[in-house]
């Protein structure tokens, strides 16, 4: 992890301010490098002050100012963010703008969802205080199946960021220890002449409450780590890890992100049950293949590729 990681992470753990003499000290390295470390994530886009020997990220949690902070983030991917108090769905809004030809990179982000949902139509509760957002991209057509995968992989580094172990559970989920952390729902449609665009939505259990219901299912990053994390920082950082691993599949390197994908994931080596509209099938979890399909070997030998359902880890 880089200094700026580094400092990035303190500041997120520290609520988003610390002074700069503590940090030089728990960092081990000179003021004058954290200073350094500092005005980068500035340029970046981060809104990190400096003042009187203290670091603060100011606004720390004010997600209605991250399109100004994302315009500066310097990613390949150029993103250009549509910030909503409240919405139906992250995906329809941004579904909208698809239609209406928005380039690619627009990202919708909401405080609140009233009809969020997940795959395969199931609501997804999102309460004031999570990250609800969906990108619009348009990938070539090859790439398409990678884009959960590839999601899932850059949420799980953000995580990582924050010193919890992260994993990634095919097709679509990010747990921590067990627990449901993030949800990645992608969406595709053709566009006149044959173009593809695709919406990937993300739901972050931030600083948001759950359900009682959702208790042992589900885990929010404020319960996991006994604090409330700033949310505008983790967002943006979110933005530069989800056009990382995006450029990466657009340039034909899917196999590097596919190989972090596979030494993150939960669901490879497991005896498992993929629920599917044709049935039940149960087998041990082997590989992922090129395109994202779950490889599993069932009891009765044969290696069946799975490119939809529902995952179920048994042992």
């Amino acid at each position: 992890m880089g200094l700026e990681d580094r400092l990035l992470a303190a500041l997120l753990l520290g609520g988003g301010r610390a002074p700069l003499k503590r940090l030089s000290e728990e960092l081990g390295v000179p003021e004058s490098d954290l200073l350094g470390a500092a005005m980068s994530l500035a340029a970046r886009g981060y809104p990190l002050r400096v003042e009187r020997g203290l670091l603060e990220l100011r606004p720390a949690d004010d997600l209605s100012v991250a399109g100004a902070c994302a315009a500066r983030l310097g990613t390949s991917l150029r993103f250009s963010v549509i910030y909503l108090e409240r919405c139906g769905s992250t995906q329809d809004a941004a579904r909208e703008l698809a239609e209406r030809g928005v380039a690619e990179g627009a990202v919708v982000v909401a405080e609140v969802q009233e009809a969020g949902r997940g795959r395969l139509g199931r609501s997804w509760h999102s309460a004031a205080g999570g990250i609800y957002a969906t990108v619009v991209l348009r990938p070539p057509p090859r790439a398409l199946r990678a884009l959960s995968l590839a999601a899932s992989v850059a949420v799980a580094r953000v995580l990582g960021l924050l010193g919890l172990d992260a994993k990634v559970k095919w097709p679509n989920d990010v747990q921590v220890s067990g627990r449901k952390v993030c949800g990645v729902l992608v969406e595709a449609a053709a566009e006149p002449g044959g173009a593809v665009y695709a919406l990937v939505g993300i739901g972050l259990n931030v600083n948001n409450e759950l359900p009682p219901e959702l208790a042992g299912a589900a885990a929010t990053l404020r319960g996991l780590l006994g604090k409330p994390v700033p949310r505008l920082p983790l967002f943006l950082k979110l933005l530069e890890e989800l056009g990382d691993v995006y450029a990466r599949v657009r340039e034909g390197r899917w196999s590097e992100v596919l190989r972090e994908w596979r030494g993150r994931s939960s669901t490879l080596g497991r005896i498992v049950r993929v629920e599917t509209p044709e049935g039940a099938f149960t087998g041990l979890a082997v590989d992922v293949s090129e395109d994202g399909a779950l490889l599993v070997r069932l009891e009765s030998g044969e290696l069946r590729e799975f490119h939809a359902g529902d995952v179920v880890h048994l042992r």
